[in-house]
């Protein structure tokens, strides 16, 4: 009888502890789907009706740090596609002249990596590059060739990876592998892709719509910061995804107003194009800067606080911390800066790089 009873009491025991995991579980549930019920409704953004004639930094950035580039006989710039900034140089893609050039943090120029051709680590065409911080070499994306290629910040070649795609954009992985991009094509197949070190193993994360395929051709779809790689769904989808860790998460929806008026089954003229499309995605640790375009309302600029989830959309975006110029979007580089770039006083010097440090 008593080992009955120490039985039932122990069953009991046992009941409630199960209860009590079981109210706990469904609690986290609850809020889980809450928490995605929430995320799922987005932020609905008017472009026409919200819309002041300007931002002005002041709203964002804490203090710009202005860096002049070196010229040498070796190093005349011919226009700047995009920027990476690391604590002790700078490296900067000339689309025009297919070049990587590479100057210190204080803007003196140190080398470049210029290898245009059809021989052994040489590349047709680079649309993207990245600097590896963490192997201190510099990557490329050839997009006729279909491959990436490795080099050493002296210039030295060291290695080429073979797509089974071609993309417009990359950006390396953390924990392995490569986020490539090709969302800019009118194509149904276009979009996010993950690829494993060996540029195999293709995995689609977020395709294109079939009904949005108009043709458009902006400096880059991926963004990133810390660990995170962060971009836009393609094309008129206004969903903020993040890819960490292999995996994939929705973090931010906006929901744009005005709706389309039209379908886009087939590319378009940009010149006739009556909706808005995005241009335009960059995005850190703290902010959003998002760009918009029309034929008939031209650009509109939303600029975005992950921390307190305001928004504010202009029709321009002013400097008025010292008045100066604002200078042409480039990138976005470390956890909370951006970067752009304006041209010098001097029209033989080469452009000045302007450092956001943001709020």
């Amino acid at each position: 009888m008593s080992a009955l009873i120490s039985f039932l009491v122990k069953d009991k025991n046992q009941m409630n502890k199960y209860k009590v995991i079981a109210y706990c579980l469904f609690l986290l549930t609850f809020s889980i789907s809450c928490s995605k019920d929430k995320q799922q409704e987005g932020l609905s953004i008017d472009l026409l009706n919200e819309a002041k004639d300007s931002i002005g930094y002041s709203l964002f950035v804490d203090s710009i740090e202005y860096i002049n580039l070196e010229v040498t006989d070796s190093c005349v710039i011919g226009r700047i596609k995009d920027i990476a900034i690391h604590r002790e140089r700078l490296f900067i893609f000339d689309e025009q002249q297919q070049t990587i050039w590479i100057f210190s943090r204080a803007g003196k120029y140190l080398n470049k990596i210029s290898r245009k051709g059809d021989g052994p680590g040489e590349y047709a065409r680079i649309s993207q590059f990245e600097y590896d911080d963490r192997n201190n070499q510099i990557v490329v994306l050839s997009p006729w060739k279909r491959v990436l290629m490795f080099y050493t910040t002296e210039g030295e070649f060291l290695r080429t990876v073979e797509l089974e795609m071609r993309v417009n954009d990359f950006k390396i992985c953390p924990q392995g592998g490569f986020i490539l991009s090709n969302s800019g094509l009118d194509d149904p197949a276009a979009g996010i892709y993950y690829a494993d070190d060996s540029g195999k193993g293709v995995e689609c994360l977020v395709k294109r719509k079939s009904n949005h395929l108009v043709y458009t051709t902006s400096k880059w779809e991926l963004c990133s910061y810390k660990n995170i790689i962060c971009f836009m769904a393609p094309n008129f989808d206004n969903t903020v995804y993040h890819f960490e860790n292999k995996l994939l998460s929705i973090e931010n929806l906006f929901l744009i107003k005005p709706e389309l008026k039209h379908d886009y089954k087939k590319t378009v003229s940009l010149q006739n194009l009556e909706d808005f499309i995005r241009t335009t995605h960059l995005e850190g640790e703290k902010w959003i800067w998002t760009a918009y375009w029309s034929s008939i309302d031209d650009l509109r600029i939303l600029l975005y606080s992950k921390k307190t989830g305001k928004y504010w959309i202009g029709k321009s975006m002013i400097n008025d911390l010292d008045g100066r110029e604002c200078g042409a979007k480039a990138s976005v580089t470390g956890d909370n800066t951006f970067v752009t770039w304006s041209e010098s006083d001097n029209p033989n010097d080469n452009p000045v790089l302007n450092i956001l440090h943001l709020k």
